[in-house]
């Protein structure tokens, strides 16, 4: 009985322990962010809703990021880009991207309120951080 009980425990408690980390990564990058977008006319209701925003921000996202990420390597791959145009192609469609991602949530979240310029600043900000150094 007791094996089961840890069989059971053991993924739970690493999962957990997971997301909160994750969670708190998020936070982090999203008070930064919140402030670099607060220049630039982000409004918010509370410190919540911008961790809130860059959470849905970042799950809605992130199918959006791996499609980009693989074009542009399959690009590469292929040898229609090379290596420096690859990543200033990337760096080009991760903004888009995440651009439109912002976009949407801010229309839906009501707590927040970010002016195009604050998210295509962050969003250019975001892609930078995303390129793959090799």
């Amino acid at each position: 009985m007791k094996e089961k009980f840890k069989k059971i425990i053991e993924p739970i408690f690493g999962f957990g322990l997971a997301a909160i980390i994750i969670t708190a990564i998020i936070s982090v990058i999203a008070i930064f962010g919140g402030a670099i977008m607060k220049l630039f006319g982000f409004k918010y209701n509370s410190i919540g809703s911008i961790i809130l925003y860059f959470i849905v921000v970042t799950i809605v996202g992130f199918p959006v990021d791996i499609i980009l990420r693989v074009f542009s390597k399959v690009l590469i791959s292929i040898g229609q880009l090379n290596k420096n145009t690859g990543k200033i192609l990337f760096v080009v469609l991760d903004t888009m991207g995440t651009c439109i991602v912002m976009a949407i949530v801010d229309y839906f979240m009501k707590s927040v309120s970010a002016t195009d310029l604050a998210i295509l600043v962050i969003s250019f900000i975001i892609a930078i951080f995303s390129i793959d150094r090799e």
